[in-house]
């Protein structure tokens, strides 16, 4: 199936599902009382398209999760994108055609280290780049299970190395969501563990940091979120490659945190990986690290990629457009714009 065909299926789908949320509303009140019948859809579409996702064979899931459209495309169209490579790994640049500021976003995409691209994100990645007035960075990391810990740690690596070779350290910002969240933590861990330069700051969406799922959320939050704990489960073990998946490389939470640059976090009041993260910010404070946490009521994991569509995402991605520019403050005379 062309990626064409298979994006008009999906945004008919979500119409559908759309419709069919707001004929249901007058009879029935939503999982969350704050959801409107766009947030409704939004989540119900999510979880039903990650559950046939993760029913196909791999190599059907991944030209599959690349062609869901941008429904609201605005942010496409003010950026410009290219493809290329660093130190062997494939990249992709994207930057506000209105020219960045001199900082870099270096960003992990996150699909539960088995799925997921630049293409993924691209919407999300566009937005970023224009709320932080920055080039972005977008690392195509090597996938398990075919990759297992730590192919995709290693190929972040070499890209934060060769970007260090155009940027000064404070000039960039190191982000991620969900798997690509763990990634990025993970490899500023082993930075501050090597003495090596870290960057200026960490953006987080959604993290990943404790691959054992046995937060109190993976129960509570069980029947709304749009991932689900048996996958997940799945996901970890085919990235553990036969370790043990709870162990602080793996699981960045277990880790001593301390020393790390100041940390951004964000993540969904209703998704399974809010105690997590929750408990992230709270141990990187007691290390001595400068922790800003933000836990948005009642949304599911992943709610920035909703992008124009919630205006929560949109604020959302205010806040980490301002952490960038926090993290990385750019000199008068050096700014462009």
């Amino acid at each position: 199936m062309s990626r064409w065909v298979t994006a008009i299926r999906l945004t008919l789908d979500y119409l559908a599902t759309l419709l069919a949320t707001a004929a249901r509303r007058p009879f029935r009140a939503p999982p969350r009382p704050s959801w409107s019948i766009g947030d409704e859809a939004r989540a119900t579409f999510l979880r039903r398209f990650l559950r046939r996702l993760h029913a196909k064979p791999l190599e059907a899931r991944r030209p599959e999760l690349d062609s869901v459209p941008v429904l609201v495309p605005g942010a496409l169209l003010r950026t410009r994108r290219r493809q290329g490579s660093l130190s062997g790994v494939p990249v992709t640049w994207v930057a506000p055609r209105a020219g960045p500021e001199p900082r870099l976003v270096l960003y992990v995409h996150g699909g539960g280290f088995s799925i997921g691209s630049s293409r993924t994100f691209r919407d999300l990645l566009a937005r970023i780049a224009l709320a932080s007035n920055a080039r972005v960075l977008s690392v195509d990391y090597r996938l398990a299970p075919e990759h297992p810990w730590p192919a995709g740690l290693e190929d972040v690596r070499a890209v934060w190395r060769a970007a260090l070779a155009e940027h000064g350290p404070k000039q960039i910002v190191l982000a991620g969501d969900s798997a690509g969240g763990n990634l990025a933590l993970s490899l500023l861990l082993e930075l501050r563990d090597r003495r090596e330069a870290l960057p200026a700051g960490a953006v987080l969406l959604c993290p990943w940091v404790d691959l054992a799922c046995t937060a109190g959320s993976f129960q509570a939050n069980a029947e709304v979120d749009v991932l689900e704990r048996e996958v997940l489960l799945r996901e970890a073990e085919g990235y553990a490659g036969g370790g043990d998946p709870g162990q602080p490389s793996l699981s960045p939470l277990r880790a001593d945190l301390a020393g790390l640059p100041p940390l951004y976090l964000q993540v969904g009041g209703a998704e399974l990986f809010r105690d997590d993260v929750v408990a992230l910010a709270e141990r990187a404070r007691a290390a001595g690290v400068r922790a800003t946490l933000d836990v948005f009521d009642d949304q599911v994991h992943a709610f920035q990629v909703f992008g124009a569509m919630s205006r929560i995402s949109v604020g959302a991605i205010g806040r980490i457009g301002e952490a960038v520019q926090v993290f990385a403050p750019v000199p008068k005379m050096a700014s462009r714009g």
